[in-house]
């Protein structure tokens, strides 16, 4: 049976803004704002959440601002599970009043770690220290090149999805002796882009990176940054100064760390390769900006339904759970959510394009494949957190993700809706003057 669903365009910037830099420099600016809890709190990203005993890696707002022509961006990262719609639209909106930068030419990402609180332990949900970080950011603009570079780092993810009897299961809902012995339903992507800001000093201004696994590498009860933050460690060791890396959460909603790998492996292997890429850097020669924003609504799930006797077959600890999960969606639920798409281009060759969901990977994959530029980073957990976006694969075989309630709630057809206008974002940007 076909579902039918209609899409409303609440505003959609067609003619994407395009400002140029001069001798392949433009004005870049960083900002970092230190939000790691001083008391133990409940470390969200499980079913049952448990407090912390210690700090493992410190949590951050990190902002990054470009200027080229009068047009600004600001890239901002932030170490937290996710981070709603209408707390990203008050930051955006008090990043435009208080730095002056647009709040469609603003995106927001969350780390999506799973070993710190949520927004809202946070005074006035983070939108201060996200506001003061990117103002931070625009009073440091100084003339900076650009970099890009691609890397690959295998053996750190992996699909958490395989194929038992037709349908899936997380690994962690089978016996251990059995998590590896069933075929994997989806890829996982190793192959990430980076983006280097370099001052006229040589120095690192600040790193960019991509890369489409699930941040809960950290198996204790610290507050962590997750690999993210063992990343940043193993960078800035390694240059010998501080340098903040910000880090774009990959299409990776089904994709987690191989957890049978010690923990330091996945910082030190994604670390190692970054610092490769920053060895082989193609500068961008002409780096003038591009930005297009889209809001839109997307529709919700059609009959939707409580998978009770799934849920008691794969995970029957958290058959409460997800009763109550679903319950609870059941009295919010509307007909279509505010959804927020946005396009970067910097150059001829480098894109960031933006939704704010887990992604699964292989839709994420198709868009980079198909992308007009050489480097797309497809960047996930952006300016909202709308829930798990399965395949239509995934659909049919079951698990979790695809469960109606907090985590999965949108339209089937959405992976096809973001691959279409993430595409169309793209080819816009590609070929505008």
């Amino acid at each position: 049976m076909k579902h039918t669903f209609t899409i409303t365009l609440v505003a959609l910037l067609l003619a994407p803004l395009v400002a140029a830099a001069s001798d392949g420099y433009l004005n870049a600016g960083v900002g970092c704002v230190d939000i790691t809890p001083t008391e133990p709190v409940l470390l969200a990203g499980s079913p049952t959440p448990k407090k912390s005993s210690s700090v493992s890696t410190r949590l951050y707002v990190r902002a990054l601002v470009l200027s080229a022509g009068g047009q600004k961006v600001a890239i901002v990262t932030l170490d937290t599970l996710k981070y709603p719609v209408d707390h990203a639209v008050k930051a955006r909106q008090q990043i435009e009043k208080t730095a002056g930068i647009p709040a469609s030419n603003v995106i927001i990402c969350s780390s999506h770690t799973h070993r710190g609180p949520l927004w809202s332990y946070y005074k006035d949900q983070l939108v201060t220290p996200i506001a003061e970080a990117v103002a931070i950011a625009a009073r440091d603009l100084t003339p900076c090149r650009l970099g890009t570079s691609k890397g690959k780092a295998e053996g750190v993810s992996e699909c958490r999805r395989v194929i038992k009897d037709g349908k899936a299961w997380n690994r962690w809902q089978l016996a251990p002796e059995e998590a590896d012995k069933y075929p994997a339903e989806g890829p996982a992507d190793p192959e990430f882009d980076v983006l280097a800001v370099i001052g006229k000093d040589g120095r690192y201004k600040g790193v960019v990176y991509n890369f489409a696994c699930h941040a809960a590498n950290t198996r204790d009860l610290s507050v962590s940054a997750d690999y993210p933050g063992d990343v940043q460690q193993y960078v800035q060791k390694h240059l010998g100064y501080e340098v903040p890396t910000f880090f774009l959460t990959g299409a990776c909603g089904d994709v987690n760390p191989i957890y049978s790998v010690r923990r330091k492996l996945f910082g030190e292997k994604l670390g190692e390769e970054i610092m490769r890429c920053l060895g082989q850097l193609e500068f961008i020669s002409n780096p003038v900006l591009g930005v297009e924003c889209r809001e839109m609504a997307m529709p919700g799930r059609e009959h939707p339904e409580l998978k009770e006797a799934e849920i008691a077959l794969k995970w029957p600890k958290q058959r409460e759970h997800y009763k109550k999960t679903f319950n609870d969606m059941k009295q919010r639920e509307k007909p279509n959510y505010p959804y927020f798409f946005t396009g970067i281009r910097i150059g001829d060759d480098f894109a960031i394009v933006t939704n704010p969901d887990e992604l699964f990977c292989e839709i994420g994959m198709s868009i980079k494949k198909q992308s007009p530029f050489k480097h797309t980073m497809v960047v996930e957990q952006t300016n909202g957190a709308h829930g798990y976006v399965p395949t239509a694969k995934a659909f049919e075989g079951g698990s979790y993700e695809t469960w109606f309630g907090e985590h999965s709630y949108l339209t089937t057809r959405a992976c096809e809706i973001i691959e279409k206008e993430s595409l169309d974002i793209l080819n816009h940007l590609k070929h505008a003057e």
